[in-house]
């Protein structure tokens, strides 16, 4: 395994934290600055903007240009920007240093993901993906846990101490830029001549559409899930801590990204979409109706096979379009993270007027959506070459 891998699965671990660290921080920020829900919602939509929907503008500029600075500044703008937020004085510039620490997350998923696929050993881009993004998995899940760290010593006070991983991040990036540089510069090269070898035919833009939709169902049951746990299980099922369910099915995400990617490798990426939403499907319904020590057991399984799929997603959209792999890593990894947002206000929306439990069934049945999708993929394996994918579209035309 080549060791630049670990190097970039640190950084995504450390660029993540401040999903997880801001959650714990509002509850702060709201009683400083006075805000009301609709203000603090706010600020969690300026985090999911800059720092997931625009992901595909980092990605085509990682395409267009060679940017290995954009990693050690991303990490740097992460934590700097919550670090901010201790000693500014309005909503408005509130606002702005949320959004500059999105910016630092949105900056350093494509490249960083790039130089992933460039480094990974022939047949093994689906390990090697996932060793990548079990470092964000663990970075979301250690958030929470920095957070509640720094804000114990002084509260808002002591809040500059989150940009400390960042900061050692981007001096770690800063030493190994110009091996990264000299990797990005050869592996360019040689995509320019891999990329003549793309098939002219097949539909790729379709292919990568359902994909893309089957990134959005996935992101609205995880999304979804993590949201409405808290509020299903006291509510109608007599659970009054139901936190430790939501751990469970965030670490069991974790884990589920390690085994999904070799999985992929193994038996091509579609197999790996279908047998996640197979097995999901057979697991929510249970773990919605269900209660007892069946509980963390179903959650621990559904956390797992549903983010099995992370790091295949970002390969199969890496196979689909060779010459364009910042964007297709941005599209995937910021657009799923945005749809997750968009998908638990809808859902929110329809439980309002429907009731909870109406929802929870709904995200149950999901994942037979997920499956019709996973149908329509081309067999591209997750590890292979651009021919083979080229290849594969060519026989699904």
């Amino acid at each position: 395994m080549n060791p630049y891998l670990w190097l970039l699965s640190i950084g995504h671990l450390i660029v993540d934290l401040g999903q997880g660290v801001l959650p714990i921080l509002t509850p702060l920020l709201a009683q400083n600055f006075h805000l009301s829900y609709f203000q603090i919602g706010t600020i969690t939509l300026a985090f999911t903007f800059s720092s997931a929907i625009i992901q595909p503008v980092f990605g085509v500029l990682s395409d267009r240009y060679s940017m290995p600075w954009l990693m050690p500044l991303g990490l740097f703008l992460s934590g700097f920007g919550l670090a901010l937020t201790g000693i500014i004085h309005s909503y408005g510039l509130l606002l702005l240093v949320i959004l500059l620490s999105g910016i630092g997350v949105a900056g350093y998923h494509p490249e960083g993901s790039k130089v992933a696929h460039y480094v990974s050993e022939e047949g093994k881009a689906g390990v090697s993906m996932a060793v990548f993004s079990v470092g964000g998995n663990l970075g979301i899940g250690l958030g929470p846990m920095l957070g509640m760290f720094v804000l114990s010593f002084n509260g808002l006070g002591s809040i500059h101490g989150v940009m400390i991983p960042g900061l050692l991040g981007a001096l770690l990036f800063m030493f190994f830029h110009p091996k990264i540089k000299k990797i990005l510069a050869q592996h360019s090269l040689q995509q320019k001549k891999s990329t003549a070898q793309t098939a002219a035919g097949g539909n790729r833009l379709g292919s990568f559409t359902f994909l893309m939709l089957y990134v959005t169902i996935r992101s609205w049951i995880h999304a979804g899930l993590i949201y409405f746990i808290p509020f299903y299980f006291p509510g109608f099922k007599g659970i009054a801590e139901p936190e430790y369910l939501v751990s469970t099915f965030l670490l069991a995400g974790a884990l589920g990204t390690v085994l999904g990617g070799p999985f992929a490798d193994r038996f091509g990426g579609r197999s790996g979409l279908l047998v996640s939403m197979i097995i999901s499907l057979m697991a929510i319904y249970p773990f919605v109706h269900l209660s007892g020590t069946w509980l963390p057991v179903l959650a621990f399984i559904v956390g797992a096979s549903l983010i099995s799929t992370f790091s295949t997603t970002v390969v199969f959209g890496q196979s689909l379009f060779p010459e364009n792999i910042g964007l297709a890593s941005g599209l995937l990894l910021g657009f799923g993270v945005g749809m997750g947002s968009i998908g638990v206000t809808l859902l929110g929306a329809v439980a309002d007027r429907m009731g909870l439990p109406f929802v929870m069934n709904v995200i149950s049945l999901l994942p037979v959506l997920g499956i019709i999708l996973a149908f329509t993929l081309p067999d591209v394996r997750a590890g292979g070459t651009v021919a083979k994918a080229g290849k594969a579209l060519q026989q699904q035309a």
